[in-house]
C-alpha cells in the first residue's frame, strides 16, 4: 500500500480524542474499516493478521495498533511472545466506565 493512505489512516485516527467503540468503524476509510470489522469480529488477533489486512508494513500496523490502544479499542494480549504481539479487541460495554444507576431508579420507572 502506499504511503498517502498510510498517513490518511494515522491522521484520521490521530484527530480523534475519544475512545474508539466498534460501532464508530464505519466513520473510518477503507482500508481501516475493513480490518478493524475483521480484528473485531475475531477477538483475539496478530499483529501479523492486522497488517495483512491493511495491507501496511509490520512497524505501520503496529503504529495503527498503539493508537488503537490508546483510544481503548484494543488491549495487548498476554498471549503476546518475542515473535508475535497478540491483541484482543474490546466490546463496546468495554471501552467506558459504568455507572450505577441512581437508587431510585424503579420509582421512576413506576
Amino acid at each position: 500500500m502506499s504511503d498517502s493512505l498510510y498517513n490518511i489512516t494515522l491522521k484520521e485516527l490521530e484527530a480523534r480524542t475519544e475512545d474508539i467503540r466498534p460501532s464508530d468503524v464505519v466513520l473510518f476509510s477503507e482500508p481501516l474499516r475493513t480490518a478493524l470489522n475483521f480484528v473485531i469480529r475475531l477477538g483475539r488477533f496478530s499483529l501479523t493478521e492486522f497488517a495483512e489486512k491493511l495491507e501496511f508494513t509490520r512497524e505501520q500496523t503496529g503504529r495503527i495498533a498503539d493508537i488503537l490502544i490508546e483510544r481503548n479499542l484494543f488491549v495487548k494480549s498476554r498471549f503476546s511472545n518475542a515473535e508475535e504481539t497478540f491483541y484482543e479487541s474490546r466490546l463496546s460495554a468495554l471501552t467506558r466506565p459504568l455507572s450505577r444507576p441512581p437508587s431510585d431508579i424503579w420509582k421512576k420507572i413506576d
